[in-house]
């Protein structure tokens, strides 16, 4: 199985790391990591969950902007 952030650049992946460490932008329209972790961790039933859920959003945007 690819890890999601398969294709990318280390340079691209650095910066989206840091980007949502940052708490800026992670490609979802107005919505920031931490936004999208608490509405998933809502939905799924642990803060573990939430940032999984988070965190695979943020690549699968990244990606998406970079075709």
């Amino acid at each position: 199985m690819k890890k999601p952030s398969a294709g990318l650049t280390k340079k691209q992946k650095s910066s989206t790391v840091k980007s949502a460490k940052a708490g800026k932008d992670i490609g979802k329209k107005g919505k920031k990591f931490e936004e999208v972790a608490e509405k998933a961790e809502e939905k799924y039933g642990s803060e573990e969950a939430g940032r999984r859920v988070a965190a695979a959003a943020m690549w699968k945007n990244k990606k998406r902007r970079k075709k």
